[in-house]
């Protein structure tokens, strides 16, 4: 009697089997896996085999392989690949190992905070999820991971640890983009040990820098495209606000009647209530300064009826408020100048006499940070009866705090201009409308150019200067814009619903009107680099002449790349905090001290922003009027006091003449030191205290 056959599938199943129960085979199938299509050869020398003693035995392994239909050859590359059923043995033959020999159970602390047994399958999963990795590949990369843990003898796993080693091995795959997706943001444990036990002053600061840290990250690694994040982090741009980059604009000019005609205040302590909780508000919102865009002119019509004495406690007590809102300073726009046919001027007056006396009371109990001051002078200003007082209370402030400045509105081009205690500019040179372009808008944000580095690089040739200068600000106006798409982005997500609130379907901030700035950092060094190291000098026509230049080639690229209605781009020459000094300790640490030539001491370097004026140095002055000119996105000059002191009247017979010029904000150079035992304040720097010689005392400075 015959035997039966056996079914065809019997028959393929244990060629399979016979393919597979050699070691070599396996090792074979194995290393296809993981290194893709192999030459003969390759196979071999991965396999330390010998080309001519081994080569017969390698043939009839191989030969096996193709006839069981693990593997198959590729006629174009002439190498070997596995076949889906090759690949599909490997992962039995694993399942098979972990169930029947059993491997050292791997325990993984996630990042759910939980413990969990090592599954490989997540990595490949989390490799095809987070970095849109191919699935073959991203299997090839967990099996390898598994294969690396498994030879560590730790109690436990931990997911960031996990990470490295796929990070890693992608590296030396090189597969750098799939790496960069599935980077980890955070900051390492002894960074923020730092943060708690020596840098910042309250929990909250602390809870907020490390917050930032891992925004900064996310920026630079998932939304700002590589040219960008390399400038930025090798110091030829700083990103400005980089923590907040992708969740909130930059500044906001408020016009406090949007909320007024929306709330209805039936008071004067309501109407401050209302002002007050849209500056909590708006400060969750916003990285920057807030303007309260005509202040007092806003509040007039609800001080009528209420007594001085009450008015002047409610303004006390909202400048505490505003002094402990935050470190970032609120900016108060005050008008002495009353508009044609107004109702309320007399009031105005009145309640600006008060503001005045409340702001002096409380600086003079310890000296004030905030609210900053911004006073906006016209031609009429001083001349009056009515405006005389105020003038006087107002420089009377001006000698004794660091809260004013002065917004020169008189020449033509700066009638209807606004501006921060930052520096940051608005002006109706957007669509004609003094409303629309500076009200319920501001800043988008800032981005600096590193202008000394770009002179290094340059060598001296003011052409290649401008090459280099012109790629800087391409990739400032290209994350400018990205910028913008975010804040689109978050708008159309409902994260920013105080800057979004409506009212008759007219949306609060208007960010399309919003300000690009690009911010110009180092000028001075710049131009010195530039003409060889020429010594600095304001009267030096050759080097007063470039620094105009410069400015003319950015203001004039600014205005080429400004797009209504959305891409409002600016240049500017303002104080951006650490700024100037991270740049200008980058390029020290690059170039060195014979090259990187700073302000400063070596310990703390810094480049220029802001100038120091003098009203006898008129060359000086006229120079600081050009760059005012050319900078209508922001600046700034302190003005430089000669003598020890200045009286009232010498303040104000200077701010005259100020407004005679091209300036168009300025304050006045002060320093401040304040006792915290006998509660004095007295003018200069000082060592300690001049009234009782306590050493326990702060100084204050602009």
């Amino acid at each position: 009697m015959s035997k039966p056959k056996l079914p065809t599938i019997h028959k393929a199943g244990i060629r399979v089997l016979k393919a597979i129960s050699a070691s070599i085979r396996i090792q074979i199938l194995s290393l296809l896996l993981e290194r893709g299509a192999m030459s003969y050869t390759e196979i071999m020398n991965f396999l330390k085999l010998n080309v001519t003693r081994d080569a017969g035995r390698f043939a009839y392994h191989l030969k096996f392989l193709l006839g069981a239909d693990l593997i198959e050859p590729d006629s174009e590359t002439k190498k070997y690949r596995l076949t889906d059923l090759g690949r599909r043995i490997i992962e039995i033959t694993d399942e098979i190992e972990r169930k029947t020999y059993k491997r050292r159970k791997m325990l993984v602390r996630t990042s759910r905070f939980t413990m969990e047994e090592f599954d490989r399958n997540r990595i490949s999963q989390s490799l095809v999820r987070e970095a849109n990795v191919p699935t073959d590949l991203a299997q090839k990369v967990a099996r390898e991971t598994e294969k690396r843990l498994q030879r560590f003898k730790t109690k436990y796993l931990t997911a960031p640890l996990i990470r490295e080693i796929v990070n890693a091995i992608l590296l030396e795959k090189h597969y750098e983009d799939y790496r960069h997706r599935l980077t980890r943001l955070g900051l390492p444990v002894y960074d923020v040990t730092q943060l708690i036990e020596t840098r910042l002053p309250t929990v909250e600061a602390i809870h907020k820098e490390a917050g930032n840290a891992v925004m900064e990250e996310y920026a630079l690694l998932s939304i700002l495209p590589r040219n960008v994040s390399d400038a930025h982090l090798n110091g030829s741009i700083n990103l400005h606000n980089l923590g907040t980059w992708v969740l909130k604009p930059n500044e906001i000019t408020h016009n406090l009647q949007y909320f007024f005609q929306d709330q209805k205040p039936k008071s004067f302590e309501a109407a401050l209530t209302i002002t007050n909780r849209t500056i909590q508000d708006f400060a969750k919102e916003t990285s920057g300064q807030q303007n309260l865009e005509k202040f007092i002119s806003h509040l007039a019509p609800y001080g009528k009826d209420t007594p001085p004495s009450k008015i002047k406690e409610l303004l006390r007590l909202f400048i505490q408020a505003m002094n402990q809102v935050s470190p970032i300073p609120i900016t108060m726009s005050l008008e002495f100048s009353p508009e044609e046919n107004d109702p309320y001027s007399s009031e105005t007056f009145r309640l600006t006499l008060l503001l005045l006396e409340a702001l002096m009371e409380e600086n003079r109990a310890h000296p004030l940070q905030n609210p900053k001051v911004i006073i906006k002078v016209r031609q009429e200003q001083g001349k009056t009866t009515e405006i005389e007082p105020l003038f006087h209370e107002v420089h009377k402030l001006a000698a004794t705090s660091l809260l004013v400045y002065f917004a020169n509105l008189c020449p033509k081009n700066q009638a209807n201009a606004t501006y921060t205690s930052s520096g940051l500019r608005l002006s109706d040179d957007w669509y004609g409308d003094r409303e629309l372009d500076t009200q319920r808008t501001g800043n988008l944000d800032t981005i600096a150019i590193n202008l000394p580095r770009i002179s290094f690089e340059a060598k001296g040739d003011e052409s290649r200067f401008f090459e280099l200068l012109e790629s800087q600000l391409n990739i400032a106006k290209q994350a400018l814009e990205i910028k913008f798409k975010t804040m689109k982005k978050r708008i159309e997500q409902d994260l920013l619903p105080r800057l979004t609130q409506k009212t008759n379907g007219d949306e609060y901030f208007r960010l399309k009107n919003a300000t690009r700035t690009v911010v110009i950092s180092g000028l001075k060094e710049a131009v010195n680099a530039l003409l060889a190291g020429k010594e600095e000098s304001e009267g030096n026509a050759e080097t007063s002449s470039l620094a105009v230049s410069i400015l003319e080639y950015i203001n004039q690229y600014t205005s080429k790349h400004t797009r209504k209605p959305q891409t409002r781009l600016t240049s500017a020459i303002v104080n951006l905090g650490s700024t100037a000094e991270r740049l200008a300790e980058l390029d020290v640490e690059r170039y060195g001290w014979g090259i990187a030539k700073t302000r400063g001491t070596k310990e703390h370097p810094h480049y220029s922003d802001i100038s120091t004026v003098s009203l006898d140095r008129m060359e000086q002055l006229h120079i600081e009027e050009r760059i005012h000119q050319l900078t209508p996105g922001g600046h700034l000059a302190i003005v430089e006091n000669e003598q020890a002191e200045l009286s009232v009247e010498d303040l104000q017979v200077r701010t005259r003449r100020l407004a005679a010029s091209e300036l168009g904000l300025f304050c006045y150079k002060l320093s401040l030191t304040f006792c915290s035992h006998c509660k004095k304040t007295s003018s200069g720097t000082h060592l300690k205290c001049p009234e009782c010689g306590s050493t326990n005392i702060v100084s204050f400075k602009n």
